[in-house]
């Protein structure tokens, strides 16, 4: 795949900022539309004979969304992303059209949604007055300019890790467990799984917090598959679908005293 990559990697040189057109009403957070992505992406790939094509197939008696790379050598490359089983056209449309926007940032490695860490939300930014850098001298001293610090710019999180972090964070999930499970699968970050296996990580994490809140194990898989992973087939946002979750859970075991994790460190 020598042309495709290299034809991808001066496509992504040349995308236009993703403009974030969406907002999550929970979490108040700003998030680029499929539109909008699409708007950003696609010039530099036509130009550079690339182009998007995504399909739904039958794979192992489940629907699926397939997303390809196709370069005009012949090349592709190519993602698979589980749909959930909904009878009614509307609400599968809507999944449909979450799907096909996650697809195709983590198959071109960019972001769509804000990076709300913890660090940049929990602390205001510092406003610098402005100085002239120069200390007062003594007498036959040469003036010292101080040097001016370097904006930092962070790199920007694939999708992938992303999503693990976000989930991760609102659970208060270990971050050694999440490492543990990753190293059982011989990979390092989420970024090197794909969706069947992130969806798995985070339905790990999910049951692993359910724990004893439900009366049987069995009725904790079928309220996670009820509330979060239908909830987010029908378009919800997947952080605000699992928090709402487990408020329902915990307003079922009131002797439990729970508050809703604000910060915490990290994954990636």
């Amino acid at each position: 795949m020598q042309e495709l990559i290299k034809a991808l990697i001066k496509a992504k040189a040349e995308f236009n900022p993703i403009q974030k057109d969406g907002t999550n009403p929970h979490y108040k957070r700003k998030y680029a539309t499929l539109d909008a992505v699409l708007d950003a992406v696609t010039p530099a790939l036509g130009k550079h004979g690339l182009v998007i094509i995504q399909t739904t197939e039958i794979f192992e008696c489940k629907t699926v969304l397939r997303t390809h790379i196709f370069h005009e050598s012949g090349e592709s490359i190519a993602s698979t992303y589980p749909l959930p089983e909904i009878s009614d056209s509307q609400k599968l449309g809507a999944a449909l059209t979450y799907a096909r926007r996650y697809a195709v940032c983590a198959i071109l490695s960019v972001t769509a949604d804000e990076d709300d860490d913890a660090e940049g939300a929990g602390t205001p930014k510092k406003t610098e007055q402005p100085q002239n850098n120069i200390r007062p001298r003594k007498e036959n001293q040469q003036p010292r300019v101080q040097p001016t610090k370097q904006a930092i710019t962070s790199p920007s999180i694939n999708p992938k890790d992303l999503r693990v972090k976000e989930v991760r964070t609102l659970l208060k999930y270990s971050l050694d467990l999440v490492k543990e499970w990753l190293h059982s699968r011989n990979v390092t970050s989420p970024s090197e799984l794909d969706s069947f296996q992130i969806d798995e990580l985070v339905k790990t994490m999910c049951l692993s917090w359910a724990g004893n809140k439900f009366g049987h194990p069995n009725h904790a898989a079928n309220s996670y598959q009820k509330y979060v992973v239908d909830a987010v087939a029908r378009g919800v946002d997947e952080t605000t679908a699992i928090s709402d979750w487990m408020e329902g859970a915990l307003a079922q075991v009131p002797e439990l005293n729970w508050e809703h994790p604000l910060s915490a460190d990290l994954l990636f």
